[in-house]
Order: structure tokens, then sequence, then C-alpha cells
């Protein structure tokens, strides 16, 4: 029977050797990126342009992703997609830092009666589309994600207005209550008189067209003064 002989390695080349590895290894172990930080963003189609806004925000900073999972033409006041009951599943295969949600621009409440509010029917609307707000905070909650709520800004029409306004009572107080950061921007891309205005100061400090020409969305330079605005908040909230 042959066996091949191989001579010992001697003692100092050994140590020579383990010495390069274990440099070797911390170089690696040094050179490493850092884990890739999260950005889950959900809503309609308000938070899709914030969404795209977020990325142009941290487009030179490769360590953070944002992950869009908004959805066009739906909403927690419509049946369009089930928010309440998927939003956990969605936070869970996201595997994200943190949540921000923006809501609110197909969700116009059907609560008046011959032009005026019917409180009944704002009762009514409050209570469910309140119970749906809480469903999807508690479910990014749940899923161990801080939670960042958009409020809905000023629209063009009075009566909208109005609408949103009353919808932002309601993410105030549904999405603290299971302990998201409501953030209120109302005031953001307010005119002098404090009404709704479409042009305002961007990122530069010129002004420059912040909303599109529906008046209810923003253009592409008011969602990156939303998400500049927002940075402070989501860079805090991925730290905790």
């Amino acid at each position: 029977m042959n066996l091949t002989y191989f001579p010992p390695i001697p003692r100092r080349r050994f140590s020579v050797l383990a010495a390069s590895l274990l440099l070797a290894a911390a170089v690696s172990a040094q050179a490493a990126p850092a884990p890739a930080r999260r950005i889950l963003v959900v809503g309609d189609s308000q938070a899709q342009g914030l969404a795209a806004g977020l990325v142009r925000l941290y487009l030179k900073h490769p360590e953070i992703q944002v992950l869009d999972r908004s959805k066009i033409g739906t909403g927690l006041a419509r049946t369009v997609f089930d928010w309440p009951g998927k939003t956990r599943a969605i936070a869970d295969d996201a595997h994200a830092d943190l949540a921000v949600v923006m809501f609110g621009a197909n969700d116009r409440p059907a609560i008046r009666r011959h032009d005026k509010v019917d409180q009944a029917l704002a009762d009514s609307f409050a209570k469910i589309y309140g119970g749906r707000v809480s469903t999807v905070a508690k479910a990014l909650k749940d899923a161990g994600l801080p939670v960042i709520w958009v409020g809905h800004p000023q629209v063009r029409d009075p009566e909208y207005n109005e609408d949103m306004k009353f919808l932002n009572t309601i993410f105030e107080a549904s999405a603290t209550k299971e302990g998201a950061d409501f953030v209120p921007v109302w005031d953001l891309f307010a005119g002098e008189d404090g009404g709704y205005d479409a042009y305002g100061k961007g990122l530069e400090g010129a002004t420059e067209r912040l909303r599109a020409d529906d008046g209810i969305h923003m253009s592409r330079a008011g969602y990156d003064v939303l998400a500049h605005f927002l940075q402070a908040k989501i860079d805090a909230g991925m730290k905790k």
C-alpha cells in the first residue's frame, strides 16, 4: 500500500500562514458593506409619488433602499385592494426597517346630503374608516416596523379640501392610537394666505410648481420637497 508523504510545515511558516489568513479575514470583514436599510412605502398614488421622491433623495446612499409597494387607484374607503387584510403580509415580505404610509387621494368620504355634511354619515364613516387606518397601522407595528403616517396636503377644490381635512383628523387619531407617528403636511404646501397654492419653494429655494394639474397630487418637485421634509424622521426611525 503506497502512502503519499507530505513533509510537515515548519512552525515558523505555519505561524506566518495562519497570521496571513487571519489578516485576510479581518480585511474582508471590514470591506463587507453594511446591511441595507429598507424603507417600505405603502398607500395610493400619493404614496407612489412620495416613494419616487424618496428614491431620488437616497440615490447617493446605496445602503438605503426604498421599497415601493403602493397601488394606484386604491384606498381605505375602496375595496379595489384589501389593504387592511394584506398589509401584514406585505410588511413580512419586505423585511424593512421602517414604513411610510400615505392615503387619501381616492378616499373622499360620502358624508354630505344636499351639499351639507350630515353628522350621522360623518360619524359612521369615521368609525369604519378609522378602523381600517388602525388595522393597517397595527399590522405594520406588529411586523416590527416604526410607522410614519403622512397626512394629506391641501387640495384645490374647497369642498374636497374640507374632506381631506376630515380624513386627516381620522388619520391622526387612529394611526397614533396604534403607535404610528402622524406627520401633517397641510401647511407644507400652503400659500402665503395659508390656503392652497400650486407654487412654492423647491429644494433649491426657487419658486417652482409643486402641485400637479389635478390640484390633488404633487409635481415631481413637490414630491421631492415632501421626501426631504420627511428625511429627518425617517433617518431617526431607522436608527431605533
